[in-house]
């Protein structure tokens, strides 16, 4: 990598939106916000607007990741690299998880972006988390506790990158994607309008601070075509059946299989 290569290089960190799930393409790839708010403009389509001049050292990002999951295999290879640049977009699956530990969030997210914050030489974005449970469907009271556990983590993601100095996209005041068509059938991710939505507002956001090339500024995009929206929604529907799906029905058998495991168990020896 050059010296002007490495000036514009960008890591990016986090769980599925970040990986671009969402935004399938030909042969099962996906794209996603991190490939429109880095492609060289001669690479994007017509209908794209082209990155802020920064170029892709490595996507780490991964479906399911937690901040503790990031902390354990993406922080340390991002690190290395020392790039400008590092997006880091995370808490998604912490909040929706069965068990949600805010101390334990606040802990690891803090030492995430210190050592991220250290590495990049231009700076760290951040991204707080959009409101989970608006387009999910969920009981009152379920709802009602996804949105607290939303608030307690974006209170910590705009505490420390405050901190940090680092660049944020405050997806709490942007525009409902669910609102907007710019959500897949499954009501959690973007799909390929919500990708180059999330593009557009990481670009500003770098713009903003000086982080990157002068450019438009944010702005909803264009629909797709009819037709491939529904070509992207059928190979959302393939990938979420080819990746998702597995780990979720083995984890159910071995939740039923450990059930039915106690229940046949004789009762322990309760003697000292």
């Amino acid at each position: 990598m050059n010296m002007s290569t490495q000036a514009r290089s960008l890591v990016a960190v986090g769980d599925s939106v970040s990986e671009g799930v969402g935004d399938p393409y030909r042969g099962g790839a996906l794209r996603g916000w991190i490939h429109y708010l880095t492609a060289e403009p001669a690479n994007h389509a017509a209908d794209e607007a082209p990155g802020p001049g920064l170029e892709l050292a490595a996507n780490l990002a991964r479906s399911g990741a937690t901040v503790a999951a990031l902390r354990r295999h993406q922080l340390e290879p991002a690190v290395a690299l020392a790039p400008a640049y590092i997006t880091c977009v995370i808490g998604v699956n912490d909040v929706i998880a069965g068990r949600f530990e805010a101390a334990r969030f606040a802990e690891d997210y803090a030492h995430v972006l210190d050592a991220l914050s250290a590495s990049a030489t231009a700076g760290v974005l951040t991204m707080t988390l959009h409101d989970v449970a608006a387009s999910l469907p969920l009981p009152r009271s379920r709802r009602a506790e996804l949105r607290r556990r939303t608030a307690e983590a974006n209170e910590v993601i705009e505490r420390v990158s405050r901190r940090h100095g680092a660049w944020m996209v405050d997806a709490r005041t942007a525009v409902r994607v669910e609102r907007t068509g710019m959500v897949c059938v499954d009501r959690l991710h973007p799909n390929r309008r919500g990708h180059r939505y999330l593009a557009a507002l990481a670009g500003e956001a770098l713009r903003t601070r000086g982080g990157a090339v002068p450019g438009p500024a944010a702005a909803i995009p264009e629909a797709d075509p009819l037709r491939e929206r529904i070509a992207s929604g059928a190979r959302h529907t393939l990938w979420v059946g080819r990746h998702l799906v597995p780990p979720l029905a083995g984890a159910v058998f071995t939740s039923r299989r450990a059930g039915r495991v106690r229940a046949s168990s004789p009762p322990a020896d309760r003697r000292s």
